[in-house]
Protein backbone atom coordinates (compact mmCIF):
# COMPACT_ATOMS: atom_id res chain seq x y z
CA UNK A 1 0.00 0.00 0.00
CA UNK A 2 2.67 2.82 0.83
CA UNK A 3 4.64 1.73 -2.82
CA UNK A 4 1.58 2.49 -4.16
CA UNK A 5 0.64 5.79 -2.75
CA UNK A 6 4.41 7.05 -3.21
CA UNK A 7 4.11 6.44 -7.23
CA UNK A 8 0.52 8.15 -7.78
CA UNK A 9 2.02 10.99 -5.28
CA UNK A 10 5.07 10.89 -8.15
CA UNK A 11 2.53 11.02 -11.18
CA UNK A 12 0.57 13.95 -9.69
CA UNK A 13 3.83 15.92 -9.02
CA UNK A 14 4.90 15.78 -12.62
CA UNK A 15 1.84 17.61 -14.32
CA UNK A 16 2.19 20.99 -12.15
CA UNK A 17 6.19 20.63 -12.46
CA UNK A 18 5.65 20.55 -16.47
CA UNK A 19 3.67 23.29 -16.31
CA UNK A 20 5.96 25.96 -14.63
CA UNK A 21 8.31 26.50 -17.03
CA UNK A 22 6.00 26.86 -20.03
CA UNK A 23 6.57 30.62 -21.15
CA UNK A 24 5.37 32.06 -24.23
CA UNK A 25 8.57 33.65 -25.86
CA UNK A 26 8.64 36.05 -29.05
CA UNK A 27 11.07 37.76 -30.86
CA UNK A 28 11.76 40.81 -30.06
CA UNK A 29 8.77 43.91 -30.50
CA UNK A 30 9.00 44.89 -33.80
CA UNK A 31 11.13 42.45 -35.04
CA UNK A 32 10.83 39.27 -37.34
CA UNK A 33 13.67 36.73 -37.68
CA UNK A 34 13.94 33.64 -40.00
CA UNK A 35 16.21 30.81 -41.29
CA UNK A 36 16.98 31.82 -45.44
CA UNK A 37 18.97 28.95 -45.95
CA UNK A 38 20.27 25.45 -45.00
CA UNK A 39 22.26 22.76 -47.13
CA UNK A 40 25.30 21.13 -48.00
CA UNK A 41 27.95 23.62 -49.45
CA UNK A 42 30.23 22.24 -51.89
CA UNK A 43 30.54 18.48 -51.47
CA UNK A 44 30.44 18.09 -47.37
CA UNK A 45 30.29 21.23 -45.69
CA UNK A 46 27.27 22.11 -43.63
CA UNK A 47 25.74 26.09 -44.36
CA UNK A 48 23.72 28.14 -42.68
CA UNK A 49 22.26 31.87 -43.56
CA UNK A 50 19.49 33.81 -41.49
CA UNK A 51 18.36 36.95 -40.87
CA UNK A 52 16.73 39.22 -39.29
CA UNK A 53 14.88 42.77 -39.31
CA UNK A 54 13.16 45.28 -36.80
CA UNK A 55 11.11 48.52 -37.18
CA UNK A 56 13.43 50.50 -34.35
CA UNK A 57 17.22 50.44 -34.26
CA UNK A 58 18.57 48.91 -31.26
CA UNK A 59 21.21 46.84 -30.38
CA UNK A 60 20.74 43.36 -30.42
CA UNK A 61 22.14 40.34 -31.03
CA UNK A 62 20.87 37.85 -33.74
CA UNK A 63 22.34 34.35 -33.55
CA UNK A 64 22.87 31.18 -36.29
CA UNK A 65 23.05 27.74 -35.43
CA UNK A 66 24.15 24.66 -37.62
CA UNK A 67 22.43 21.80 -34.91
CA UNK A 68 23.19 17.81 -34.69
CA UNK A 69 19.49 16.14 -34.70
CA UNK A 70 19.45 13.22 -32.32
CA UNK A 71 16.67 12.12 -30.77
CA UNK A 72 15.40 12.20 -27.41
CA UNK A 73 18.43 14.67 -26.72
CA UNK A 74 19.17 17.79 -26.76
CA UNK A 75 20.79 18.66 -29.93
CA UNK A 76 23.67 19.83 -29.91
CA UNK A 77 25.45 22.55 -31.42
CA UNK A 78 27.89 22.09 -34.40
CA UNK A 79 28.95 26.11 -35.10
CA UNK A 80 27.38 28.95 -34.58
CA UNK A 81 28.01 32.83 -35.20
CA UNK A 82 26.39 36.36 -34.30
CA UNK A 83 25.41 39.68 -35.51
CA UNK A 84 25.64 42.00 -32.44
CA UNK A 85 24.79 45.71 -33.41
CA UNK A 86 22.74 48.45 -33.16
CA UNK A 87 20.65 49.06 -35.87
CA UNK A 88 17.26 47.66 -37.75
CA UNK A 89 18.72 44.52 -40.53
CA UNK A 90 20.94 41.70 -39.23
CA UNK A 91 22.51 38.75 -41.52
CA UNK A 92 24.66 35.66 -40.17
CA UNK A 93 26.03 33.01 -42.30
CA UNK A 94 27.42 30.11 -40.63
CA UNK A 95 29.46 27.08 -42.19
CA UNK A 96 31.23 24.05 -40.45
CA UNK A 97 31.96 20.18 -40.70
CA UNK A 98 31.20 17.91 -38.06
CA UNK A 99 33.84 14.83 -37.97
CA UNK A 100 32.42 13.21 -41.12
CA UNK A 101 29.28 11.94 -39.56
CA UNK A 102 26.50 11.08 -41.94
CA UNK A 103 23.76 12.41 -39.66
CA UNK A 104 20.73 14.83 -39.49
CA UNK A 105 21.36 18.22 -39.22
CA UNK A 106 18.83 21.56 -39.28
CA UNK A 107 19.78 25.48 -38.71
CA UNK A 108 18.51 27.63 -36.47
CA UNK A 109 17.66 31.58 -36.47
CA UNK A 110 17.11 33.54 -33.59
CA UNK A 111 17.31 36.93 -31.45
CA UNK A 112 18.95 36.15 -27.73
CA UNK A 113 16.49 38.01 -25.91
CA UNK A 114 12.88 37.17 -25.49
CA UNK A 115 12.76 35.09 -28.99
CA UNK A 116 11.42 32.47 -30.95
CA UNK A 117 13.03 29.75 -32.95
CA UNK A 118 13.22 29.53 -36.35
CA UNK A 119 14.41 26.47 -37.84
CA UNK A 120 15.32 25.69 -41.39
CA UNK A 121 13.48 22.24 -42.40
CA UNK A 122 15.65 19.23 -41.29
CA UNK A 123 18.04 17.29 -43.80
CA UNK A 124 20.41 14.48 -43.62
CA UNK A 125 23.84 15.02 -44.88
CA UNK A 126 27.17 12.94 -45.02
CA UNK A 127 29.12 16.17 -44.07
CA UNK A 128 33.31 16.49 -43.98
Amino acid sequence: MKMRLAIVGCLLAVPIAAGVGSVAFADPSGCSASTDQFYLQGNSSLAAQGSGSCSSSANRNLQVEIKHDISFQTDPVVTHGNDVTTGTYYSVFVESCDNGNYATYYGRTFFTTNTTYHDSAHHTYQVC
